[in-house]
């Protein structure tokens, strides 16, 4: 089966007091001294110069993970839990960007997980033993319910949280402030709750316009991120093919049926010759 929504994120060294870079000048201020001493100095900032250099030409030509081929990328990323986020502070205005799936050549998928609707300890485990790092879309109502559930899923599965609303309505044609409390009242619980601020959102049922992408992005929401596949009790459904495809972001829900849609992931991932990856990864954190 298929379905919609597919439509393919100080200069150099000073001296105090303006000392001489090798101390006070002394006694012997000769002409030949003073070139000398030109010299050295001239040397000597040399270093750092050259130093800054080779430092700006390496974080010019590193790799874009978005572009370039990283066949190592899914194995050395580093636990989400370890690493946090720059915050971003509640209004900063970013550009956001609609994302359907990854452009990449790594042969990788990525599993998302939405609202937070039905919780049980064995999803952890399910989770934590299949080697899948999800980024979740929490409803921030649900997380309230059960705030310390979610943290003990992210930091035990290397996850990542993200917003889906403050209790899932569907923003489309709503006013851009009520859109905007929506995304930022949410983002602002999740770092307090998480130590976090979110930096992707998934609206509710995928529905969004132009609000939603000014809104999204003065709350610091830099992707509203859609899919392209879908599992719903047991069963995968793809907006194009009979497959996934490397950079596909699938969606799935907290449902009684948690054990049998992973299930679902894991097959058609293995069957694709895939591996699962955190999204955050690619898109940077």
């Amino acid at each position: 089966m298929t379905f919609a929504n597919d439509p393919g994120s100080p200069g150099a060294p000073g001296t105090p007091d303006n000392h001489d870079a090798f101390g006070r000048l002394g006694p012997l201020d000769t002409p030949e001294s003073r070139r000398n001493r030109a010299l050295r100095r001239s040397a000597f900032l040399a270093v750092p110069l050259l130093v800054a250099m080779v430092v700006t030409t390496f974080v010019v030509t590193e790799a874009d993970p978005l572009t370039q081929k990283s066949p190592q990328a899914a194995k050395v990323a580093p636990p989400t839990a370890q690493i946090a986020a720059k915050p971003i502070p509640a209004h900063e205005s970013v550009p956001t960007k609609p994302l359907y799936r990854v452009p990449t050549q790594d042969r990788v998928a990525f599993l998302t997980i939405d609202d937070g609707a039905y919780k049980d300890p064995e999803m952890i485990r399910l989770l934590r033993e299949a080697g899948i790092k999800p980024t979740l879309f929490l409803t921030d109502e649900y997380v309230k319910q059960d705030p310390g559930f979610f943290r003990k899923l992210r930091d035990e599965t290397g996850g990542v949280i993200e917003n889906h609303t403050l209790d899932h309505p569907d923003l489309k044609g709503k006013p851009y402030d009520v859109q905007k409390n929506q995304i930022c009242a949410t983002s602002d619980d999740y770092a307090r709750e998480f130590g976090r601020r979110p930096t992707l959102l998934r609206p509710p049922y995928g529905n969004h316009d132009e609000n939603t992408m000014r809104a999204a992005g003065d709350c610091g929401i830099g992707r509203v991120v859609h899919w392209s596949a879908e599992i719903r009790n047991g069963d995968m459904r793809f907006a194009v093919g009979d497959e996934l495809r490397p950079g596909d972001i699938v969606l799935m829900h907290f449902r009684k049926e948690f054990r049998a849609d992973i299930r679902s992931f894991v097959d058609e991932t293995r069957a694709a010759g895939l591996t699962p990856a955190l999204l955050e990864d690619y898109l940077g954190r």
